[in-house]
C-alpha cells in the first residue's frame, strides 16, 4: 500500500496549509456533485447504462455506470465533442470550460484505449527521494515537479499524481500562481468525472475508478486513511474495493470503489 509521502513528510510544517487546501477541495466537490447530478439525465441517453435489479433483494448496478462501448466509439470519432485527443489537449491546458459529461468521457475513455493498464507503475520512489528532507529546498521541489510531469505524460488521469502536482506547485510557485491554480483545477476536473458515477457510500453508488491508484488519490484528497481493504464481487459481474476507514472527521466508516473495468483488463492480460 502506497503512502502519501509528501503530506506525511511535511505534516507539521504544512498542517495548516493542508487543512485549508482540503477545504478548497471539499467546496469544489460539493459543486461538482451537484453538477454531476444535473447531467445524469444527459448520461441516461448517451454515456451511461441504466441497469436495475431483476429480482427483489439483488444488488443493482448504479444508474450511471459508464457505458464503455459508447464511450470508446465517441472518443475515437473525429469531430465528436468527446474526441479523445482534443479532450486530452483541453485537459492538459486546464480548460475549465470542459463539461462534466466531457470529463466523464475523458476519464473513462482512458480505460478503452489500447495503452490502458490499470496497474501502471507510478514513480513514487523518485518522488519520495526528491522530498525526503525535513525542509525541502527549491531544487528538491523542482525535482519532484519533474518526476510528476514525467509520470503524467503517460498517465494523464492519475488523480493521486495530480494531487501531488498541486501540492508541489503550491510550494514551488506559490498558491496564487497560474500553474498552481491550473493544477488545482485539474484535480477538481478528474474528481468531477468520478463523482458523476456515485457518492462512494455503497456498492450501488460506488465511485467508478479506472485504477487502484485513483482510489488512494480520492481518499488522499479528503484526508482519509484505509485500515482494511476487501475485494467484493456481486451477482451482476461487478467488482468492488471496499475500504474500511480509520476514524475521520466526516464520520465515514467505509468507501466503495467499482473496479470492474480494472479487473476485466487484468483478466484479459492473463488470458482469463
Amino acid at each position: 500500500m502506497h503512502r502519501l509521502y509528501i503530506i506525511n513528510n511535511q505534516r507539521k510544517k504544512y498542517k495548516k496549509k493542508s487543512n485549508n487546501m482540503k477545504m478548497r477541495y471539499l467546496k469544489s466537490i460539493v459543486t461538482v456533485v451537484f453538477l454531476s447530478m444535473a447531467v445524469l439525465l444527459v448520461f441516461d441517453s448517451c454515456s451511461t447504462s441504466k441497469k436495475t435489479a431483476t429480482r427483489k433483494g439483488d444488488a443493482s448496478i448504479t444508474a450511471n455506470t459508464p457505458d464503455y462501448k459508447r464511450i470508446k466509439k465517441e472518443i475515437n470519432t473525429k469531430g465528436s465533442e468527446f474526441y479523445y485527443p482534443e479532450l486530452l489537449r483541453r485537459f492538459e491546458a486546464a480548460d475549465t470550460t470542459l463539461t462534466v459529461e466531457q470529463l466523464h468521457y475523458f476519464y473513462y475513455g482512458t480505460a478503452t484505449r489500447s495503452d490502458y493498464s490499470p496497474y501502471k507503475t507510478s514513480n513514487y520512489d523518485a518522488l519520495h527521494k526528491a522530498l525526503e528532507k525535513e525542509n525541502p529546498e527549491e531544487k528538491d521541489w523542482k525535482e519532484a515537479a519533474q518526476v510528476i510531469d514525467e509520470q503524467l505524460k503517460t498517465d494523464p488521469t492519475n488523480i493521486r499524481f495530480h494531487l501531488y502536482k498541486h501540492i508541489v506547485y503550491d510550494n514551488l510557485y506559490g498558491p496564487d500562481s497560474e500553474k498552481t491554480f491550473d493544477a488545482y483545477n485539474q484535480v477538481v476536473m478528474l474528481l468531477s468525472a468520478v463523482t458523476s458515477t456515485g457518492d462512494g457510500r455503497s456498492k450501488e453508488t460506488a465511485f467508478h475508478v479506472i485504477s487502484v491508484t485513483d482510489e488512494y488519490g480520492i481518499m488522499d484528497v479528503f484526508g482519509l486513511s484505509p485500515k482494511m481493504q476487501s475485494l467484493v464481487h456481486d451477482d451482476h459481474g461487478q467488482s468492488y474495493d471496499v475500504m474500511e476507514l480509520e476514524e475521520n472527521e466526516f464520520g465515514l466508516e467505509s468507501m466503495y470503489f467499482n473496479i470492474t473495468v480494472s479487473m476485466e483488463a487484468l483478466d484479459k492480460m492473463f488470458g482469463f
